[in-house]
């Protein structure tokens, strides 16, 4: 699984996925959540960066700190619609894929990043 050397990056921040019962059942991460629980979380998150690279893919590697290392790559084609849902300080994109799932990942400057994966899209 190729990130793209140094050379072929398009675009590189540091985020946080969002890992919800959503992302857990996409088989993307094994949460460590206990849904429906009384008094344990819904949703955990793992740092790490996200890297848009030329061959039309948008990366995410969790750091190797992290109890949970989520590792994917989403075809840019497979993007049907991306979304500035921030909230308050909270900076997030929603990233919304053909089949309707939803990912989230908190990320600062996101109008900036949404505007470099729409430009890559443009040029598939």
């Amino acid at each position: 699984m190729g990130l793209g050397d140094a050379e072929t990056v398009l675009a590189r921040k540091n985020a946080n996925f969002v890992i919800d019962e959503a992302a857990a059942e996409a088989g993307l991460v094994r949460s460590i959540a206990a849904p429906g629980r009384s008094g344990m979380r819904r949703h955990e998150a793992a740092g790490g960066r996200l890297t848009l690279t030329p061959p039309a893919v948008l990366w995410f590697r969790a750091h190797p700190f992290n109890f949970v290392r989520p590792m994917f790559g989403i075809p840019l084609d497979s993007i049907a619609e991306l979304h500035d849902t921030s909230r308050n300080v909270s900076r997030q994109m929603q990233v919304v894929l053909q089949d309707g799932q939803r990912l989230t990942f908190v990320i600062w400057g996101v109008r900036a990043f949404i505007e470099r994966i729409d430009r890559a899209r443009a040029a598939l």
